[in-house]
């Protein structure tokens, strides 16, 4: 359908945007922090402002997505992100800077909430999983790489100067898509089964698009009960998920890259290149015909063995025949990478394009409360991050790497388990029936 395909691309941009200036600030925070000197605590606070800001906004945004509809607030997602971004670039401390993450992730967090409902409620049911994949996690890569590619292009400036092009031009990707989304029209579902404005559905009649209205006649009050059970247990995943796939993409590529004597770039593009976006490929061609719940199965069952390696290769390297040492070096670099990498293709190939693309909550959930229910599972996310990624400096200091990533390794099973037991199939089914499945059970 022509008005999926018009969603993704409008909505993949705010993505796109989310995956630039989280990396971005990944690739720049020690060159930052010689401008501004900064403590562990103070570091790891920095780059989980733009998540502490999306756990505030994502609520606000959430409960008037269900109350005026999606289209009410969309546009003013990448608008903050857009101001964030650009107030980077002309903060002149540390204060100023925090605050300009902080209103980036307002931004962040209202596009989290909006983006993946709308392109749920527009897409066709045996094409859903793709158009949501897409949308996230290939346009989140995407983003990510094209940090790097600024980063390499500023490379000749001065790092004072250098750092604020690379944050500041995060406003551009959020900028392009303000107008085309504040033209895109209401949502199918919220028109059918929440509120049939009649010029939203003449405008789309316009279009070719034929809607049948059938409005839900039960409370917001009784259809958020019927599905708390899995609201929590979708907030408990994704927030299991970012937990450990945050802190990597953040403080991975400069160490991995440290040890191996290549730059965070080039890792970038390595890690994108031979795992990320192979990994999402293999999501795209499989996820509407085997479904989510294998997908996620197996790639967190790859991720726990891969990261479990990884641990016991930090630990201790004798493990693998290599010589004990501070810190990964020559053979025991690169089987590092090695480890790493596969960990990322698994993780692509599943829990990262499915859970990380929001995709859960989304499917799970009755029309009527799906922004309040995306909401709670993204506020609930960010907030557990926030706390994650500004300890993750200090627990490093305590715990070692190896240990870390070894938790990561549990956390990974863990999730898989969940899945396996609590998290019902949604392939290839209208998603307000997924919901009446899910109540009477």
């Amino acid at each position: 359908m022509k008005l999926t395909w018009r969603s993704v691309l409008i909505s993949g941009m705010g993505v796109f945007s989310d995956g630039y200036n989280l990396y971005s600030l990944s690739l720049m925070i020690y060159t930052i922090s010689a401008f501004m000197p900064m403590n562990k605590l103070s570091e790891g606070l920095l780059v989980a402002g733009s998540y502490l800001g999306a756990a505030f906004s994502a609520l606000l945004f959430g409960l008037i997505s269900d109350l005026e509809g999606r289209k009410r607030m969309y546009g003013i997602d990448v608008t903050l992100m857009a101001i964030g971004a650009a107030l980077q670039a002309f903060s002149q401390n540390y204060n100023e800077l925090f605050l300009s993450r902080l209103l980036l992730g307002m931004g962040v967090g209202a596009d989290y909430v909006l983006s993946p409902i709308i392109v749920a409620e527009n897409a066709d049911k045996d094409k859903r999983g793709k158009a949501m994949v897409i949308t996230f996690a290939v346009m989140w890569g995407l983003g990510a790489v094209m940090a790097a590619f600024v980063d390499q292009v500023t490379l000749p400036l001065p790092s004072s100067i250098a750092w604020r092009i690379v944050l500041g031009f995060g406003a551009i990707p959020a900028l392009s898509v303000i107008f085309a989304r504040r033209k895109l029209s209401e949502t199918l579902l919220f028109l059918s089964r929440v509120r049939p404005i009649e010029k939203e559905i003449k405008n789309l009649e316009k279009e070719g698009v034929s809607l049948r209205v059938n409005v839900d006649t039960e409370s917001f009050k009784q259809r958020f009960a019927s599905s708390l059970f899995l609201i929590i247990v979708s907030a408990i995943l994704w927030l299991l998920y970012d937990v450990y796939s945050s802190t990597f993409a953040i403080y991975g590529p400069i160490t991995i890259a440290y040890n191996l004597g290549i730059t965070p770039i080039m890792f970038t593009y390595i890690a994108q290149f031979f795992a990320g976006i192979p990994g999402q490929l293999l999501c795209i061609l499989l996820i509407d015909k085997i479904g989510r719940k294998p997908l996620i199965i197996i790639g967190y069952t790859g991720v726990s063995t891969w990261l479990i390696l990884y641990s016991l290769l930090l630990l201790d390297p004798s493990i693998f025949g290599l010589p004990k040492a501070n810190q990964l070096t020559g053979e025991g670099a690169v089987l590092g990478l090695t480890f790493y990498m596969l960990n990322y293709l698994f993780s692509a190939m599943g829990p990262a394009s499915i859970i990380g693309s929001g995709m859960v909550t989304p499917e799970l959930v009755h029309t009527k409360v799906r922004g309040t229910s995306q909401a709670i599972s993204v506020a609930v996310d960010r907030t557990a991050s926030a706390t994650v990624i500004s300890l993750f400096p200090s627990l490093v200091s305590i715990i070692g790497l190896g240990g870390m990533v070894g938790i990561y390794g549990l956390v990974a099973l863990l999730s898989a388990l969940i899945t396996l037991f609590l998290v019902p199939e949604t392939k290839g089914q209208e998603l307000d029936k997924i919901g009446n499945l899910v109540s009477r059970a």
